[in-house]
């Protein structure tokens, strides 16, 4: 699908010896369509490429009834540590979007779960676009969207689920990626949408925006479902077979990225069915979870102990929640008042705590709705409040 290409070892090479202002844009390059996860390691010499360069692009089918050209492309950004890595991802360019490319607005979007195996990236589906929620009234409205896969899912792993910075420099970074693409340009204003894993991402990536890129202009951030505080998430939903899976997610990845092992916080047994779990993407899931729900450590005790309560996993807790935001980003927040994955008190705490620091926050309660149920619910209130804040209509809050 994705490949490296010779152009790389050439750019580094060049780099060195032209004068600054030319070697900070390296051309991108198109890319060949190669088989599903052949993307393996970074670019030789990508250590002197910038956060956000386009690196490769390629031309992918959209349904006809979108009314939009997509790409598929890879894109240097930065990991938690701010250390260089690649990310894949798509841009969407509606037919209706403005003639003039610098009058495009732009959606960065941020995917829900889908595994933590590089196989479950959301541009590596046979229908890729089917995992950007609200697509179709996105396109309609004559945004350009963004679809980052985050490092690790469709490049080389691991990812870094859940962790917060990491994820919201890859949200950012797709945005001064999609600008490069020839013929889609955009503004330098734009905004994030995001839904469970990616309403974590977005609320991060509203935080770091401004330090982050500040060649962009962030007008706001709309999140479903959003993980706030993990170590009371975890607290509430561990003891489900649903809540034990995502456990496994976030310690297999925290694991790798931190570098911390598993075998102080879960027994061998443990080890085995979360490395099971890891081996699925989401997608997958849905069949095998009687299976998994047959196996004993899934059924008895999952975790030694608290991670809230012995470093270095809570210090781990605490970097990648977000308790109140440390920006004045406007906010649009969707929440199921019967979800059982992200609790709607945990996320009413996150709002409050927003208000009281005098952030504009659109807060919606869907009611009666699950995690699953509440990103449909959410659409057209979400997709409509980013247009509003891109076409410079007021800031609402319902902030008491």
């Amino acid at each position: 699908m994705l490949r490296r290409v010779a152009v790389f070892c050439l750019a580094a090479a060049v780099w060195a010896g032209m004068p600054q202002d030319l070697a900070a844009k390296p051309k991108p390059a198109a890319m060949s369509p190669l088989p599903a996860g052949a993307i393996s390691a970074a670019p030789a010499g990508h250590m002197q490429f910038e956060p956000g360069m386009l690196l490769q692009y390629k031309r992918i089918r959209l349904p006809p009834f979108y009314r939009a050209k997509g790409w598929r492309i890879l894109y240097m950004t930065r990991d938690f540590r701010k250390r260089p890595t690649l990310s894949t991802g798509l841009v969407i360019l509606p037919d209706r979007a403005p003639r003039a490319p610098m009058d495009r607005k732009i959606v960065a979007w941020a995917h829900p779960t889908t595994g933590i195996a590089r196989k479950c990236a959301p541009s590596l589906r046979q229908s890729p676009t089917k995992a950007i929620d609200g697509l179709n009234q996105l396109v309609a409205a004559g945004l350009v969207v963004t679809a980052t896969d985050y490092p690790g899912l469709g490049t080389e792993g691991p990812i870094g689920y859940l962790v917060g910075k990491g994820q919201a420099y890859a949200v950012i970074d797709s945005v001064r990626a999609a600008r490069q693409i020839p013929g889609v340009g955009g503004s330098n204003s734009y905004a994030l949408w995001g839904y469970s894993q990616g309403g974590h991402a977005v609320l991060f990536a509203a935080d770091e925006a401004a330090s982050y890129a500040p060649d962009l202009k962030l007008q706001g951030a709309a999140a479903v479902a959003p993980p706030t505080d993990l170590g009371r998430l975890l607290n509430a939903t561990i003891g489900s077979i649903e809540g034990r899976v995502l456990a496994s997610m976030t310690l297999a990845s925290w694991s790798q990225k931190y570098g911390t092992p598993l075998n102080a916080i879960v027994d061998s047994k443990v080890q085995r069915v979360i490395d099971q779990v890891n081996s699925y993407c989401v997608d997958d899931l849905g069949e095998k979870m009687d299976i998994l729900a047959a196996q004993k450590p899934l059924q008895q005790k999952f975790l030694n102990f608290d991670p809230a309560s012995r470093r270095p996993w809570s210090a781990m807790l605490f970097e990648n929640s977000r308790f109140s935001p440390t920006s004045r980003v406007p906010l649009y927040i969707a929440q199921g008042t019967s979800d059982d994955l992200v609790k709607a008190k945990v996320t009413l705490d996150y709002v409050r705590a927003a208000c009281r620091q005098g952030v504009a926050v659109n807060y919606v309660a869907l009611q009666n709705k699950g995690h699953g149920s509440s990103i449909d619910a959410a659409v057209p209130g979400a997709v409509n409040w980013l247009a509003s804040r891109l076409n410079g209509g007021a800031i609402k809050s319902n902030c008491r």
